[in-house]
């Protein structure tokens, strides 16, 4: 059996469970989900990925607390109740790099549990085709944001722009607004008459940096129960995409099916190659320093 450990946000969670897939189509193996850690109460995750059509033998879940003895003690216990004691455990970063080497290293193992974000195409470039058959959505949007995305669909050169702020500024992580100029610039030059449609935690605070900028932006507002699932597919809907240095941004850039599309994306330290695509236009950025 292959266990997926879910966790962190939506794209993580994407990243994880298609190497997680890989790994059991290699091995002919059954999949699990591990989902524990979304189903703690006091968790601020969700398993958002099960709002897709992926495939799995197993979800398993048991109680994870937070007192001292359960963390130093009673967690561990209920962790290999639930997923076996013998099974191996594989972290990311473990020296080993591609599909294939992980595979070699646990490939006696009767059963193998895989945690790490995983944060690369080259670990599910063998099911690449199911992946993005699987990364499709149940349900269908809510009626104001299907407006939208009719309008996305309808306008011909609309480019969707992904600025993600929130707990990025905290981190350091969050890009600066150059870095966007310079891309909504670019896809200026390339295209005729753009629409800009621009997702962020702050739009309010991404207004006050674009209000110059002589191009047509539109700021996407909505009421959603749901609208981190439903902003991500509307910027999958985009013909073209500026994206952010996230998961996030990644995956709806990725699993955009317009044909000749624009990518722009950061390029630079920790966001090289395998997070920038051959076939996506790199930029280099810097971040704010919070």
């Amino acid at each position: 059996m292959v266990i997926i450990h879910l966790s962190g946000g939506f794209g993580n969670q994407l990243y994880s469970y298609a190497f997680g897939y890989a790994m059991a189509r290699k091995r002919e193996d059954i999949l699990a989900i591990d989902t524990a850690i979304q189903d703690a109460p006091w968790f601020f995750r969700n398993p958002d990925i099960l709002n897709l059509n992926i495939r799995y033998d197993k979800r398993i879940t048991y109680p994870i607390k937070r007192t001292i003895v359960d963390r130093a003690f009673f967690n561990k216990i209920r962790y290999n109740n639930a997923v076996g004691w013998k099974t191996v455990r594989v972290k990311e970063g473990d020296n080993k790099g591609f599909l294939t080497e992980y595979y070699e290293a646990v490939k006696n193992a009767e059963s193998i549990y895989l945690q790490g974000n995983w944060g690369s195409v080259k670990y599910f470039n063998n099911v690449m085709n199911d992946i993005r058959k699987m990364y499709t959505f149940k349900n269908p949007l809510s009626g104001e944001a299907k407006q939208i995305q009719n309008e996305i669909l309808n306008t011909p050169n609309s480019v969707t722009l992904h600025y993600r702020r929130g707990d990025y500024v905290k981190l350091g992580a969050c890009i600066k607004p150059d870095y966007f100029v310079r891309a909504i610039k670019h896809m200026s030059e390339q295209l005729a008459n753009p629409v800009f449609y621009c997702f962020s935690e702050e739009l309010d605070w991404v207004k006050k940096q674009f209000h110059e900028l002589p191009y047509k932006i539109k700021y996407v507002e909505y009421v959603s129960d749901n609208k981190g699932i439903e902003d991500f597919r509307l910027l999958q809907s985009g013909h073209h995409q500026i994206i952010s240095n996230s998961s996030y941004s990644w995956w709806a850039a990725f699993l955009n099916s317009h044909e000749n599309k624009i990518v722009i994306s950061p390029m630079g330290g920790i966001w090289d190659e395998e997070f920038c695509l051959r076939e996506w236009t790199g930029m280099p950025f810097e971040t704010i320093r919070s």
